[in-house]
């Protein structure tokens, strides 16, 4: 009889279908919301596998289960990093072979996404509270593109680089004291634009006049 009723609790969590069918099966079943807490994350994870589009509802589900708000915050922050990779690598491929954006239909078609999920990532964009991996990821590779251009400013002598790798650094910020953006030499004013221009012999020439220059003050 113990054994019958167990597998009848089972049955009734996997038909649960929306938040007011999980709050009225805790209010029958108040000792079972760790069972349910688990078949949840698993319907959730099965969702993903066999693409049936119903993560937007799962994971309401889920999170309304959980009694830790960190806890629903890292279940949201999850789903919302795999849904962006799945829809923004969509978008990107179709905008390269189609040169148009692709309609809602589009998208749920090829993700097998819900019709809710992409709405909300159209919608809220890189402002969705819930990306913060997504945040992170795009800090890391801001860094190393930073990185890159400092590289190719040191090792091209390329002054151009170096300059947008300071200004995009927040190196020079606004508490920065102002600093003249040209050279003047007696009354000639040369910019750091007209300097970018200059072919890079002269900008060598002119960095080893001013080297030596440098030198015999010392």
């Amino acid at each position: 009889m113990k054994k019958e009723k167990s597998l009848q609790k089972l049955t009734d969590i996997e038909d649960l279908n929306s938040i007011k069918d999980v709050e009225n099966y805790l209010v029958e079943n108040p000792d079972s919301k760790k069972q349910l807490r688990k078949s949840l994350l698993n319907r959730l994870g099965e969702n993903y596998l066999d693409k049936s589009g119903k993560e937007f509802v799962l994971v309401e589900m889920l999170t309304s289960v959980l009694d830790d708000q960190n806890k629903k915050d890292e279940i949201r922050n999850i789903t919302y990093e795999y849904n962006h990779t799945l829809i923004t690598s969509f978008i990107h491929n179709y905008v390269l072979e189609n040169r148009c954006f692709p309609v809602m239909t589009h998208i749920q078609t090829e993700t097998k996404l819900s019709r809710q999920t992409i709405y909300n990532h159209l919608k809220n964009g890189i402002s969705d509270k819930r990306n913060t991996l997504v945040k992170g990821k795009n800090e890391i590779m801001a860094m190393q593109a930073l990185q890159k251009l400092y590289l190719i400013g040191i090792e091209d002598r390329n002054a151009s680089a170096l300059k947008h790798f300071i200004q995009l650094s927040g190196v020079a910020n606004s508490n920065t004291a102002n600093v003249n953006n040209y050279i003047q030499i007696n009354n000639l004013k040369i910019s750091n634009e007209d300097f970018d221009k200059l072919p890079k012999q002269d900008i060598l020439e002119i960095e080893c006049i001013v080297s030596k220059a440098l030198e015999q003050t010392k």
